[in-house]
């Protein structure tokens, strides 16, 4: 059952091709255990596990008229996800990305192309669809786009949440404009100044923020409502892949929040759809349904 109240997302949607290595090769050569094709992208991503925990769903993007393109809008659709604002470019390249994942470890190193479809403009998207949705997640990319309807979502009372991950022209904008702030610890430590997570998720916080709150992989997250520190603790699974984790986790957690909860049981359900994530190979094909995340969490 579907929950009330759409979450859109808006950004980058691209093609995975993943490979699970043994090792990855700097100048040398490794056989590839295991391969996969995929659809990728930190916002999409995210609206794919809010879609598969039962949220109604959205994503605005652009790709090219290629296989690629194709496949990426089919994968959407077989999940449920609103794809009627994806943009298809005629004659263009749609973006892609190349992964190589190390057996032991589960850690990854990604090499991306964004392609060369025409990025949105504000003009282009219905902003109905952005009016009647509960939560607006943005990834940094469509930045233009995205700026425009975070403006008109504060204005029409809907939540807007940032998964922030790269520095990007106009990151400024959309941090001001954000409701919810989760970046990854890379990015806090950089766009902060500050050393400790603690300070820089402090900094992150904004005078219109609601909550802010840093990823950091195996040692859990930490988040802050304005006073108080929210400590998080990862859940301790099998690592097959961490590719997506972080996208998968800001999914779940505007999933959540979009139900009304807390945000230490945001974080926490957060943290447990991420690590099911984990044990499977590829950022989405692991991706729990809502009974099975309950079910997890009731024997932790």
């Amino acid at each position: 059952m579907k929950t009330k109240g759409k979450i859109t997302g808006i950004g980058y949607c691209g093609m995975d091709y993943l490979c699970l290595v043994p090792r990855i090769p700097i100048d040398d050569k490794v056989e590839i255990i295991q391969s996969l094709v995929q659809g990728g992208g930190p916002a999409v991503t995210a609206i794919t596990a809010a879609a598969r925990l039962g949220a109604e769903t959205a994503f605005i993007g652009s790709v090219g008229d290629d296989e690629r393109g194709k496949s990426i809008i089919d994968e959407l659709s077989a999940e449920g996800i609103d794809v009627r604002s994806i943009k298809v470019r005629k004659g263009a390249e749609s973006p892609a990305a190349y992964c190589w994942i190390e057996k032991k470890s589960g850690k990854r190193s990604i090499a991306w192309a964004r392609g060369n479809a025409k990025t949105l403009s504000p003009d282009e998207i219905d902003t109905s669809l952005i009016k009647n949705s509960k939560v607006l997640h943005l990834d940094g990319h469509q930045t233009r786009a995205a700026i425009a309807m975070a403006k008109i979502a504060r204005k029409s009372g809907v939540t807007v949440s940032i998964d922030a991950g790269t520095i990007v022209p106009g990151i400024d904008q959309l941090l001001g404009l954000s409701d919810i702030i989760i970046a990854s610890e890379k990015f806090a430590r950089l766009y902060t100044g500050k050393s400790g997570v603690e300070a820089a998720v402090k900094k992150l916080f904004a005078a219109n923020c609601r909550f802010s709150a840093v990823t950091m992989g195996s040692r859990g997250s930490i988040g802050f409502d304005g006073r108080r520190i929210i400590r998080c603790p990862s859940f301790k699974v099998d690592v097959v892949d961490t590719t997506g984790a972080g996208d998968v986790f800001h999914g779940a957690f505007v999933y959540q929040y979009s139900r009304g909860r807390a945000w230490p049981e945001c974080m926490r359900f957060a943290s447990a759809v991420s690590a099911l994530k984990c044990t499977r190979f590829g950022g989405r094909t692991g991706i729990p349904d809502l009974k099975t995340t309950e079910k997890f969490l009731e024997r932790k």
